[in-house]
Order: structure tokens, then C-alpha cells, then sequence
């Protein structure tokens, strides 16, 4: 039982962790046969996974409908927005405009899904307020300049903001929106580059720990 829980999902990993890292530096036809191979695989395991995590979302409403815990309710628009949206798009074959105009499917899109995605990213538009205020609280030198071009690039996305830096700063000739092109050009490239270099970087670390047997969460508490 050991083997085939731990040992031999560990042997997978590894053999096709160690075959995929080699075929990108190996300029051969069987490379890119193998690596077209493992992309097909990969879709159709994201198709399962997603399958499986569509029935643990039912499964997981359905528990709170049937015990009634706070706020099961709104469990239940799990089930009719996802009615509203598959039954549609089966009907119109996933097609929004015809001949006729907008489909059941598109009359869906542009009246449920498009006014409940607008709804969640106004809900998350408080939430991102919350942080940016937590963020730019001022305790050192590098809070301090976080603060000042936040504080410039949201003076220049307003026309309150920039007739106010016009008022105030406009002798020094250079208008706000010069200051937010080479923010944006230098400072935040330069930023960005230094995120991107760590993802980079803990991602190779990440791959290599469960290509060797190091990280194992993906196999379950087991």
C-alpha cells in the first residue's frame, strides 16, 4: 500500500519532472513531439481537475442548503447562476449572436454575467481601499516613497488631481503626466523586474523541492 500511495506517484513525478526540464534545452523533434504531448495531458488533467472542483462546489452548497448554516441561502444562486449560464449556452451551442441578434446565451452574458462581474469588482474595488491604506501608512524611508508615487499616479488618473498639480507645481514645467510616464518607464519597471526575478527563482526552487521528493503536499495528508 505504501508503494503505490507514496513511492510510485514520487517515481512519476520525478521521471517526467526531469524529462520535461531536459526537452526544453534538447533542439530535437522528439523534444517537441514530447513536450506537445505533455501539453495535451495537461489539458485534459485541468479538465478533470475542473470537472472535480465544479462537483466539490455543488457538494460544498449543497451541505450548507441541507443543514441550513448561516447565509445557506445564497448558496442557492450557486445553482440557478450556473442554470442561467449552462442551460443557454447548451440551447445556443455556445454561440451569443445569430442571425437574429444576441442569443439566450449572449441576453445572459449581457444582462447576469457582465452586471454580477461589474458588482464583484465594485465590492473589491472597497477591499482594495482598505489595503492601500494599510500599505502607504508612512514608517520609513521606503513606505515614504511608495506613498509619493502613489500618491502622483492617482493625481494624474483624476482632473481634480491634475489641476491641482497644475496649481501647485506648475513652475516647474513639468506636468503630471510627464512624472507618471517616467515613473511608470523607470521606477516600476525596475520593480516589476525584481518581482518577476523572485517568482522566477521560487518557482525553480518549488519545481526542483517536488521533483525530488522534498515537497509532497500535493500528495494529501497521507
Amino acid at each position: 500500500m505504501k508503494l503505490i500511495k507514496k513511492q510510485i506517484p514520487l517515481a512519476i513525478v520525478f521521471v517526467f519532472g526531469v524529462l520535461t526540464l531536459i526537452s526544453y534545452y534538447i533542439p530535437h523533434k522528439k523534444s517537441v513531439d514530447f513536450m506537445e504531448m505533455m501539453n495535451k495531458w495537461e489539458n485534459i488533467v485541468a479538465a478533470f481537475a475542473f470537472f472535480l472542483g465544479l462537483i466539490s462546489l455543488f457538494y460544498s452548497h449543497y451541505s450548507k442548503i441541507a443543514r441550513k448554516v448561516d447565509g445557506w441561502g445564497y448558496s442557492l444562486f450557486v445553482y440557478i447562476g450556473f442554470l442561467a449560464m449552462v442551460v443557454p449556452a447548451i440551447y445556443c451551442h455556445g454561440k451569443q449572436m445569430d442571425a437574429a441578434g444576441k442569443t439566450a446565451l449572449g441576453w445572459s452574458f449581457s444582462f447576469i454575467y457582465n452586471p454580477l462581474s461589474a458588482t464583484m469588482f465594485a465590492i473589491l474595488a472597497f477591499y482594495i481601499v482598505s489595503t492601500a491604506y494599510r500599505s502607504f501608512r508612512i514608517k520609513s524611508l521606503q513606505a515614504f516613497v511608495l506613498f509619493v508615487a502613489a500618491f502622483i499616479l492617482i493625481l494624474g488618473k483624476v482632473p481634480l488631481g491634475q489641476i491641482i498639480w497644475t496649481s501647485v507645481l506648475g513652475w516647474t514645467g513639468a506636468g503630471v503626466d510627464q512624472v507618471i510616464d517616467w515613473i511608470m518607464s523607470y521606477p516600476a519597471v525596475a520593480g516589476k523586474r525584481g518581482i518577476m526575478i523572485g517568482i522566477a527563482i521560487g518557482a525553480v526552487v518549488t519545481s526542483f523541492k517536488i521533483i525530488f521528493g522534498i515537497e509532497r503536499q500535493y500528495m494529501g495528508k497521507d
